[in-house]
């Protein structure tokens, strides 16, 4: 009978846990992917990014979500168990609070391990990985001379480029004019049409402009030498792409560890307390969950929601006194997990009658 009660729990918890983090994962990365739309519209961010952008980012957001999902998720289930009376019937039959609590305890324990590899591994990687990716398009992107209907500054402003017309590949062009600044004098390309390819693996582009003049000379000056040309062959390189990051979240793990640097300290204290708070919140949200007769479930929600956003401030204040290197930073983050710790199993032992019994 334990094994059913059990398997029902765990499913009852389980089951609310993945839509919760269904629900809060899909309004995160919608508003992420918002600003990557904004980002693509502006010809800053290549559209064929976008999805795999969102979804690295998504990963990241799983070590946020994860604990507060799973605070809401066992006070529904269990509020839902008080009010229909489940939960009076199981103790009526002789089923202990432990044994009722123990698949929610299962489930935090499972969520804190998957929590720590994210944390620890897959979250910054994926930071790295979607990084990395955004600034190696930008590179393209910045050295691509050719937008429809703008005027495009390539080269730290060497060059300006307005091309009239462009195919949905971009490979094709129509009315091209070109101002291009070198050693002693400016040059001014105009070309009815053109095409361009890129190397997807350098970046390089060969650029083949057709039916076109050029001039050269010093602009307010009457002296230009005018050539014209079937057509005109030119190469783009852009400089070798040397990835750098100076985000502390996307480091290696590995990293971080005996640098002594404030900094990479609070960080690294800040991974390790994502799946602390974890099984702290899943110890919190077993009181928090109960719900006297006709009392309304919802109400205890927002308790619920207020104590995982002071847990969270306090993080963060810890974090940064950490980072900054301030006396109270000397005692990490850990405080904060006691100080939570601490009420919940107050909660708990008040739930349980634990005190009358001590004080008898």
């Amino acid at each position: 009978m334990r094994g059913v009660l059990g398997r029902y729990l765990l499913r009852e918890a389980g089951v609310a846990w993945f839509g919760v983090t269904l629900v809060l994962l899909a309004i995160m990365v919608s508003t992420r992917f918002a600003r990557f739309l904004a980002e693509a519209a502006a010809g800053d961010l290549p559209q064929d990014l976008l999805l795999q952008v969102a979804g690295l980012s998504s990963l990241q957001y799983l070590v946020l979500l994860i604990p507060v999902s799973l605070l809401l998720a066992i006070m529904m289930a269990l509020g839902r168990l008080y009010q229909d009376n489940e939960v009076a019937a199981m103790t009526g039959c002789g089923v202990s609070l432990w044994t009722l609590y123990r698949p929610f305890l299962l489930l935090g324990a499972a969520l804190a391990v998957l929590t720590a590899l994210l944390a620890f591994q897959i979250g910054p990687w994926a930071g790295r990985t979607s990084d990395y990716l955004v600034k190696d398009a930008a590179r393209f992107i910045k050295y691509n001379p050719f937008e429809e209907g703008r005027f495009k500054s390539i080269g730290d402003d060497r060059a300006v480029v307005f091309t009239e017309k462009m195919n949905a590949s971009g490979d094709q062009l129509e009315n091209v004019v070109a101002q291009i600044h070198e050693n002693k004098a400016t040059s001014f390309v105009t070309a009815r049409s053109g095409t361009q390819s890129v190397d997807a693996q350098t970046g390089d582009r060969t650029i083949v402009l057709r039916q076109g003049h050029r001039y050269v000379g010093e602009p307010g000056s009457a002296q230009f030498d005018v050539v014209s040309f079937d057509t005109l062959t030119t190469n783009v390189k852009p400089p070798q792409f040397m990835y750098s990051s100076s985000k502390r979240k996307i480091e290696p793990t590995g990293r971080l560890l005996g640098t002594g640097d404030p900094q990479d300290r609070a960080e690294l204290q800040w991974r390790i307390g994502a799946p602390i708070a974890v099984l702290v919140l899943t110890l919190l949200a077993v009181p928090l969950s109960y719900v006297r007769p006709r009392q309304g479930r919802y109400g205890k929600l927002v308790i619920g929601i207020l104590a995982y956003l002071v847990y969270s401030q306090l993080l963060g204040i810890a974090q940064s006194w950490v980072a900054k290197d301030r006396p109270l930073g000397h005692y990490g983050l850990w405080w904060v997990h006691v100080l939570m710790l601490g009420w919940a199993l107050l909660l708990i032992a008040r739930q349980q009658n634990w005190l009358r019994r001590v004080r008898a």
